[in-house]
């Protein structure tokens, strides 16, 4: 999501685009991209960092002129990324950190799943059953087994550390919480879930985005419990 609060959805197997709507579902424009991007982060009002999966790179956008202000080539697939304090956080066989130039500081080497999320000083990923924190060096803060679960994808924080992970084949959305001590199920299928896949929350709208993979997305408004 965006400052002004339209939201920005990854058309991964359509038409090589990043799809722009108002908070109330409206479509404003497409992104063009040079292939079907699968993640993106927001750097700026103006600019977002996108990659591309199997294409094996990253690319900066600058939204408002439609151009391509980098792009950073890499040996392996490039998919969940996150943006924080001038560096970009990228799953490329592990973890990958790098300055906003793409100039590589710190690789991990960690299992993980397609999608990831910073906060602070520490990194959120899923990896099968588990939901995993670590610090930003890699080392483990905390780890939660959701046994029920074999398929956790998409992954984000909200601001007192509650992690949401969606599972693609219960079709739920999941809420940790307590340093991962404890979870319990916000939605269903009956809710209209539907292979959910990635998700976003916004800290200054309390609000999360979450998108399914039968071209459905929904917008919640969170609320403390």
């Amino acid at each position: 999501m965006l400052s002004n609060g339209n939201v920005l959805i990854a058309d991964y197997v359509g038409n090589n685009v990043i799809k722009e709507y108002s908070e109330d579902g409206k479509h404003i424009r497409d992104i063009p991209c040079s292939n079907g991007p699968f993640d993106l982060t927001v750097i700026d009002s103006d600019c977002i960092a996108v990659t591309y999966g199997d294409k094996k790179y990253v690319e900066i956008l600058d939204m408002k002129n439609n151009t391509v202000v980098r792009k950073v080539i890499f040996n392996d697939e490039c998919h969940g990324i996150s943006y924080q304090e001038n560096k970009l956080f990228i799953i490329i066989d592990g973890i990958v950190i790098t300055d906003i130039t793409g100039r590589v500081l710190q690789t991990l080497d960690i299992d993980c799943g397609s999608y990831l999320k910073t906060i602070k000083d520490r990194i959120y990923f899923t990896c099968n059953s588990t939901v995993n924190c670590i610090s930003m060096a890699g080392e483990k803060i905390w780890e939660h087994t959701e046994k029920s679960s074999g398929d956790l994808f998409g992954i984000t924080v909200d601001d007192h550390e509650n992690v949401y992970v969606t599972d693609v084949q219960s079709n739920t959305l999941i809420a940790i919480q307590h340093a991962g001590r404890c979870s319990r199920t916000l939605l269903t299928e009956t809710d209209g879930l539907h292979s959910p896949c990635a998700l976003y929350y916004n800290k200054y709208k309390k609000a999360l985005l979450m998108c399914n993979e039968a071209e459905l997305v929904f917008l919640y408004n969170l609320v403390e419990y």
